[in-house]
């Protein structure tokens, strides 16, 4: 066990036996980082993020919900890779729809690079590669998770997920999307979060003030989903910042309040990206967990705050 001391309270990083990293302030688990979870291959394997808690305690993710069991927490991923599917369940297919296919790849855990809790943050740094359908290894990821700028007065933390992603198949890779393979408003991809059931009929916002139902494909630099909780009745918001240094800022929203609550930074919404064998590319986002609900003016200085921090995460690889 390793601890940072925050303002009011201290980060403490817990590597355990069961494949899963937890972050800790005081009597309350953060977020458990599930490095090796024993999903179905036809679910596509991969680590995420579940439970992410508020500093008060409440849930604001699900893990395998039954309409979607590939959907778990927050994680990264992408539903169409020339052909393959690390997203999981079925593939959409231009002029067939939804298609089962033996295309489902995995992101599996190689190494740790450093677990490390210092300066009132716990910052995770590890190699992933991704693998096809028949074993073979198309992508190495190093990826950061860092957890931090927490104030318990405030009721906030902030998760900031940084992944590098490095063409190593020999082939040059096409990343695309429902939407690039012909289905509208279907444009996910990315880091994904999934929502408590709960959290259905929640409300959305965006930098430009739109909701749910216009924020779907559409480009801000920052959108705030806010839901209720069961029993306790209390209210959670998610603040999702984009990084101005990731290419196409600001991204392209994938969000849903219903029938299920989704949020993906959408980086292939409306257009694929091609990498060149060896090339690289870096995304950074960040994810404000707050207690209760805030302002517009709040979430943008949330929003400023998360995605002016400098860009550890990027550079320190």
């Amino acid at each position: 066990m390793s601890r940072a001391a925050v303002g009011d309270g201290t980060l403490e990083l817990a590597e355990e036996d069961d494949d899963r990293v937890r972050i800790r302030l005081g009597d309350v688990v953060l977020a458990e980082y599930v490095v090796a979870p024993p999903t179905p291959a036809g679910d596509s394997p991969k680590p995420y993020l579940h439970p992410l808690r508020t500093t008060g305690g409440e849930t604001v993710t699900a893990v395998r919900p039954h309409d979607h069991t590939w959907h778990n927490g927050l994680q990264f991923t992408m539903a169409h890779l020339s052909g393959e599917n690390f997203w999981g369940g079925r593939t959409y297919v231009r002029g067939r729809g939804y298609t089962p296919l033996d295309n489902n790849g995995s992101v599996g855990h190689v190494r740790w690079e450093s677990i490390v809790s210092a300066g009132g943050h716990c910052e995770l740094r590890h190699e992933l590669a991704w693998r096809t359908a028949a074993g073979r290894r198309w992508l190495t990821e190093h990826r950061t998770l860092r957890f931090g700028d927490v104030s318990v007065a405030e009721g906030r933390w902030t998760l900031t997920w940084s992944s590098r992603l490095r063409n190593t198949s020999g082939r040059e890779l096409r990343w695309g999307s429902p939407v690039t393979e012909g289905r509208d408003t279907a444009g996910y991809g990315g880091l994904f979060w999934r929502g408590p059931r709960s959290f259905v009929g929640g409300t959305v916002r965006s930098a430009d003030g739109r909701s749910a139902a216009d924020a779907m494909g559409h480009r801000a630099p920052w959108l705030a989903f806010t839901g209720r909780h069961d029993v306790s009745l209390r209210t959670s918001t998610l603040l999702f910042a984009d990084s101005p240094a990731n290419p196409g800022f600001p991204t392209a929203w994938y969000v849903r309040a219903e029938p299920f609550p989704v949020v993906s930074f959408a980086a292939t919404y409306h257009r694929p990206l091609v990498f060149e064998p060896g090339e690289e590319l870096t995304l950074t986002h960040h994810v404000v967990v707050l207690d209760g609900d805030a302002d517009p003016a709040r979430l943008a200085e949330l929003a400023a705050r998360a995605a002016d921090r400098r860009s550890y995460c990027a550079d320190r690889h």
